[in-house]
């Protein structure tokens, strides 16, 4: 079927904020690159950040059939699917599998490790991104502010404009209500209002260990925030011809 994985990634973040209406907006202090601030525990996280220098951003992937390209860490794993119109490339610090591989065939080295997955759609018309509920929560929104629901939080980073796309960064959590399982991903999403091209990059902590007397969010966080530079120098990267 044409265009099988077309818009995948962004089905995925979507559907998380898709069981409720967003019913309560929370005013954050402004900030351009670090998510609004969640409640401290004051209990000492003791995870393993990547351990790797940020200027060892070295390594290069290209694909010159959808004219990407960007960096990522020399010591990161790196695979990539296409089909039809969508290119899908997940980059972790820790093996990466085939696109579609069931999560009990995957084993897992490193803990607390953290993954980066990039779709790019060209001309991705359904289903329309102008109307999706994320976009348009991420338009009435201002850095650093948040939404929430019954189910998901949804907290506005920046806006961000890469070459002919422009966008925004953001962060999407389990609320404090929620009851399905955690979640914690930062994501950012790209258009082209002229081709309607689609770009999402979404990061995200992976085989995370939670200490007894530790809150899970804390843990997430942490982790996130220990790749944060990893992150921002894969995005800033980006070339799409």
């Amino acid at each position: 079927m044409k265009k099988t994985l077309t818009l995948f990634l962004l089905t995925i973040i979507l559907t998380l904020n898709a069981c409720a209406p967003l019913v309560t907006t929370t005013a954050a202090p402004l900030l351009t690159t670090e998510p609004a601030a969640f409640v401290e525990t004051q209990i000492p996280i003791a995870v393993s950040p990547t351990e790797m220098n940020p200027s060892a951003i070295q390594n290069l992937y290209v694909n010159n059939t959808f004219g990407l390209g960007f960096q990522y860490p020399s010591n990161w794993f790196v695979l990539d699917y296409v089909s039809d119109d969508t290119i899908r490339i997940e980059i972790g610090s820790d093996k990466v599998y085939p696109y579609g591989t069931d999560p009990s065939e995957r084993i897992n080295e490193l803990a607390n490790s953290y993954n980066v997955v990039i779709q790019y759609t060209m001309n991705a018309q359904k289903p329309d991104w102008k109307e999706d509920t994320t976009y348009q929560s991420l338009l009435n929104l201002k850095d650093g502010e948040s939404l929430s629901d019954a189910r998901s939080l949804l907290i506005r980073i920046s806006q961000l404009n890469i070459g002919r796309f422009k966008g925004f960064e953001y962060i999407t959590t389990l609320s404090e209500t929620g009851q399905t399982p955690h979640f914690y991903s930062r994501s950012v999403m790209l258009f082209d209002e002229q081709t309607n091209d689609l770009v999402t990059i979404m990061g995200q902590p992976y085989n995370v260990e939670i200490s007894s007397g530790m809150e899970w969010r804390d843990v997430y966080r942490t982790i996130d925030e220990a790749n944060l530079t990893f992150f921002h120098e894969i995005v800033e990267s980006i070339t799409l011809e």
